[in-house]
């Protein structure tokens, strides 16, 4: 990875004065920390992915254009499907307080921008930012209760007996999140069912049956509940 330095624009301190990271923080302050942290850089186009690991495995990421799939790898390579992420979000993608030490890989669904600040760099006062330090370290306290949220979500959905709760739990969480009973989902099929930790072929038969009962209904990734006193929200 290159130092974001080199390559920041006008258009950058746009997108970084809309993240959760640098809110409150006016665009003199935004570019003091950028030359002060020097985050590494990161530009991944539509499809392809880069592995995080090693040096910049503790690093807070944020991802400041595009959207993105974020995988743990175990030793054998095996990838599981941990959240989607999207610039148009909190935008943070972890810190170190969430996936130290873990082997990560980001694949993008567009073409998107990343950069890795060092910890020290947020947390090792330094006398001419202390205050915008603080702040930031405000914001990633912020960013952190929607990080725990998505991975309690997660949890919930993981820890049903079966796939047909497991669909519904997931569906279930979006419904409210959306306070809609017709929504779109961030997955693919694919993507679905090793976020769920089930087969691909099993969660299909999964889904068909729930259609048949007329549940609910799908297309492609866009789905829509018909029995709306099953998934009843505020």
């Amino acid at each position: 990875m290159k130092k974001f330095i080199e390559y920041f624009t006008d258009e950058h301190l746009t997108l970084l004065r809309s993240q959760l990271l640098f809110s409150g923080l006016n665009d003199h302050e935004i570019f003091m920390f950028i030359q002060y942290s020097q985050p590494f850089y990161a530009n991944i186009r539509d499809g392809k992915s880069i592995r995080i690991a090693g040096e910049y495995s503790h690093m807070t990421g944020v991802m400041i254009s595009g959207s993105a799939h974020l995988y743990t790898v175990d030793y054998e390579g095996n990838k599981t499907l941990l959240k989607s992420i999207g610039s148009a979000d909190s935008g943070t993608i972890y810190s170190m307080f969430d996936y130290y030490n873990s082997l990560l890989e980001l694949t993008a669904n567009e073409d998107s921008e990343l950069i890795l600040i060092p910890p020290e760099k947020i947390f090792i006062a330094e006398e001419k930012l202390a205050t915008i330090q603080q702040k930031i370290v405000v914001n990633m306290i912020a960013s952190q209760r929607q990080a725990f949220l998505d991975l309690s979500e997660h949890i919930s959905c993981l820890s049903q007996r079966n796939i047909r709760d497991k669909i519904l739990k997931f569906l279930k969480i979006h419904c409210e999140r959306e306070h809609s009973y017709s929504f779109t989902v961030p997955f693919s099929r694919e993507e679905l069912a090793n976020y769920l930790a089930v087969d691909r072929a099993s969660l299909s038969r999964s889904l068909g049956e729930l259609k048949s009962e007329g549940i609910l209904d799908f297309r492609k990734n866009r789905f829509t509940i018909l029995k709306t006193n099953i998934f009843k929200y505020e």
